[in-house]
């Protein structure tokens, strides 16, 4: 029994090159036909592919640098475009916390604690400069209101207070 083999021979194919120097396209043809080894002992196994020796093997084509790839594209363009590139993750600096003895000062501001969030926000406006935290426009503004409090409370104590000494002063004259 004899098992039968191809081994590929010349045949005529037309492969085209590109001389390196001119750009300019070369056609290399080889011819290869199929022939019968009847001298193979065993199956498919033992087949085996001969290449023609002394034969150099063709060269890709590849477009000259004057031609344009593709379409609407520049010369020297790649032929293709490759896989698309994974999109790479963004990061974003890290924010700076607001401080939170800011935040007291503010609210403590607007609901008119007069002495409390002027303490509480020259302390917050050291922290901030010390550390570097967000929140120095709201410790202001808490600031801001605190003190606006602050003397209108002494105001209020003033009026009341000169009041009280017009009171006392006009009864200590109608007692006389």
């Amino acid at each position: 029994m004899t098992n039968s083999t191809f081994t590929p021979e010349t045949t005529p194919s037309s492969v085209h090159a590109t001389d390196s120097d001119t750009g300019a396209a070369t056609a290399a043809t080889s011819t290869t036909t199929p022939t019968t080894d009847t001298t193979s002992p065993a199956g498919p196994a033992a087949q085996t592919t001969a290449y023609p020796t002394g034969m150099p093997f063709p060269t890709p084509a590849y477009p000259a640098a004057s031609q344009t790839a593709y379409p609407g594209g520049a010369a020297g363009a790649p032929a293709a475009p490759g896989a698309p590139a994974a999109p790479q993750p963004q990061y974003y600096p890290a924010q700076p916390k607001t401080n939170v003895l800011g935040i007291v000062t503010l609210v403590l501001g607007i609901l008119g604690f007069g002495l409390v969030p002027v303490i509480t926000g020259h302390i917050a406006l050291g922290q901030i400069k010390r550390t570097g935290e967000d929140g120095r426009g709201i410790t202001l503004a808490g600031l801001i209101l605190g003190y606006v409090t602050l003397a209108g409370w002494l105001i209020v104590a003033f009026f009341w207070a000169a009041i009280a000494a017009v009171a006392v002063i006009g009864s200590a004259a109608g007692v006389n």
